[in-house]
C-alpha cells in the first residue's frame, strides 16, 4: 500500500454557486472519528467545541455517514509539520498556518488527508485514513447564523463545508449547497450536499427531473444480479408532485438485465395506484415499455408483473383518487432472463460498429475485438435528441484511461456541428462532457489515452436541470 495526502481548501469573498461532486475517495466503513476537544468561546459566547458538534450531526442525521465525535484535545497538525503523513488520528482546531505552509490569500480553512492508495500509481480512488482540519487563525471568527457579516467568518458554516471534504465530497461549482468553493450567506447543508454523500456512502439520492419533480435514487437502484429484491417505505404528502390532482413519489431504478420483475404498491391508508416506465437518457419516455395498475393486488393494492428489458425505469407511487395522503410500501423481486439486452447495431462508414442505445447507463469494454484506429479501440454508441437538452455525459474506467468523445452525425454519417473530446474533465483519470444539446442524432465514443489500453467502463448520462 502506498500512502499520499491531498489538500482540499475553502476559499472567501466569492460567490458560492451547484450537483455534488465525490473525489473518488472514501472511508472504508462509512464513518470518521474526529478529536473535538477544542476549547474556548466565540467573541459572542458561543462554544467552537458545540458549534463543530452541531456540524458533524448534521452530516450524520442526514446522510448514510457517520462522524463520532472523541472528546479529547490533539493537535491536527501532529507528524503533518515535516511533510509526513499525519498520527493517524484526525484532528481539528486554529492554527497559523496549515501545518507548515502559509495560508494563501482569503483562506479560511483546510482539510488535509491522508490515503491509503488501492494501485502503485495511485491513480484508482482510494481509502481515507485520517483527515484534519485547521482553521486560519489569522482571521476573525465568531459563530452566528444568516448573512455573513464581513469581516468576522462565521465557524459553523466553515465546519459544515470542511467536513464534506473529510468524508471524501470534493468542491460543487453548479449547485446550490455548502460544498461550493467559497462560503457565502448558505449557513445550511443543501439536498445537494446530502446527495453527495449518500451517492459515496449508500444513502437514497434524488435530482431534479426536466417535468419539474425529484426523482429518487433508492441506496440500492440498480440491479444485476441474477435474483434481487428490494423494500421502500414513503408517505405522499401535500409538498409531492401532482399528476391530474394525484401526489405522486417517483423512484429510479436500473436493470443491467432484461429481467422478470413482481412489483407490488401497498397502503392502508391510500387506494394506492403503480407506475412503471422506462426511461431514456434525455428523460424522455421509451415506448412500448410503460405499465400502470390500479387494483391487481390485495384488495386495493397495486401490482406489476412483467417481462421488462435492460434500462432504466422511473416506478411512480400514486393512489386512485385524487388528493389523497397517506403512507405506503414497496416490494420489488426482480429475476434476471437468460437473454441479455439485444439493441440493434449497423456498421458505419467508418468500419466501426454503432450501437443504438437510448439508456442512461451504458456499461461496455474496450477489447482487442473492438475497431481501432491510432492503435486505440474504440466504441461507438447512438442516441436521439427530440427536444434541446442540457445533457452530462461522464465515462468511468478503473482499467484504462478513458476518453470520450461526443459527435453530432448527419443522415451520411458524417459529424455535424458540434465535435466534442475530453479526456481528465471528469475525477482522476476520468472523463466528462457537459453540453446543451439541439434535437439530432449523436455518437458517444469510448476511447483510452493511451495506446492499446483495455478493459471495462462505464458511461452514465445525466440531465442537467437549471
Amino acid at each position: 500500500m502506498y500512502r499520499a495526502a491531498i489538500l482540499l481548501l475553502a476559499l472567501s469573498r466569492l460567490p458560492y454557486a451547484n450537483g455534488f461532486e465525490p473525489s473518488g475517495n472514501t472511508w472504508e466503513f462509512g464513518r470518521a472519528e474526529l478529536y473535538v476537544g477544542m476549547t474556548g468561546n466565540s467573541p459572542t459566547g458561543g462554544s467552537w467545541r458545540d458549534a463543530l458538534l452541531r456540524a458533524m450531526a448534521a452530516w450524520s442525521d442526514g446522510s448514510a455517514f457517520e462522524f463520532v465525535a472523541i472528546d479529547a484535545a490533539i493537535d491536527p497538525c501532529l507528524e503533518r509539520n515535516t511533510s509526513a503523513f499525519g498520527d493517524g488520528r484526525s484532528a481539528i482546531d486554529f492554527t497559523p498556518h496549515q501545518c507548515g505552509t502559509e495560508y494563501g490569500e482569503n483562506v479560511l480553512a483546510v482539510t488535509l488527508n491522508t490515503l491509503i492508495c488501492t494501485d502503485p500509481a495511485c491513480v484508482n480512488p482510494a481509502h481515507i485514513t485520517e483527515s484534519d482540519i485547521v482553521f486560519n487563525s489569522s482571521l476573525d471568527w465568531d459563530i452566528y447564523s444568516g448573512p455573513l457579516r464581513f469581516p468576522e467568518q462565521d465557524f459553523e458554516r466553515v465546519a459544515l463545508h470542511e467536513l464534506g471534504h473529510v468524508l471524501g465530497l470534493g468542491h460543487e461549482s453548479t449547485s446550490f449547497a455548502i460544498m461550493q468553493p467559497s462560503v457565502s450567506n448558505l449557513d445550511r447543508l443543501q439536498s445537494d450536499d446530502f446527495d453527495g454523500a449518500n451517492f459515496i456512502y449508500g444513502g437514497s439520492v434524488s435530482f431534479q427531473s426536466i417535468y419539474g419533480f425529484e426523482v429518487t435514487l433508492p441506496a440500492a437502484s440498480v440491479f444485476s444480479d441474477p435474483i434481487s429484491a428490494a423494500q421502500l417505505s414513503g408517505e405522499l404528502a401535500p409538498s409531492d408532485a401532482q399528476v391530474g390532482g394525484r401526489f405522486i413519489d417517483v423512484f429510479q431504478f436500473t436493470f443491467t438485465n432484461n429481467t422478470r420483475i413482481d412489483l407490488r404498491l401497498n397502503s392502508g391508508e391510500i387506494n394506492p395506484k403503480l407506475y412503471l416506465v422506462r426511461m431514456a437518457a434525455t428523460q424522455s419516455v421509451i415506448a412500448g415499455s410503460e405499465f400502470e395498475d390500479d387494483d391487481s393486488g390485495i384488495g386495493p393494492n397495486s401490482r406489476i408483473t412483467a417481462d421488462i428489458p435492460a434500462g432504466t425505469y422511473w416506478l411512480g407511487a400514486s393512489s386512485s383518487n385524487v388528493a389523497e395522503l397517506g403512507e405506503y410500501s414497496i416490494e420489488m423481486n426482480a429475476n434476471a432472463l437468460a437473454s441479455q439486452l439485444q439493441l440493434e447495431s449497423f456498421e458505419s462508414i467508418y468500419g466501426a460498429m454503432v450501437q443504438i442505445n437510448p439508456n442512461p447507463h451504458i456499461a461496455g469494454e474496450l477489447g482487442f475485438s473492438d475497431f481501432s484506429f491510432d492503435n486505440r479501440f474504440l466504441d461507438l454508441y447512438q442516441f436521439q435528441v427530440d427536444a434541446s437538452t442540457n445533457l452530462q455525459i461522464d465515462l468511468t474506467s478503473n482499467d484504462f484511461d478513458a476518453s470520450l468523445m461526443l459527435v453530432e452525425i448527419r443522415e451520411n454519417q458524417l459529424p455535424g456541428a458540434l465535435v466534442l473530446q475530453d479526456d481528465d474533465g471528469g475525477v482522476g483519470f476520468n472523463s466528462r462532457i457537459n453540453q446543451l444539446l439541439n434535437p439530432g442524432t449523436y455518437w458517444i465514443g469510448v476511447t483510452s489515452f493511451g495506446a492499446s489500453e483495455s478493459g471495462d467502463y462505464d458511461i452514465e448520462v445525466s440531465v442537467l436541470v437549471p
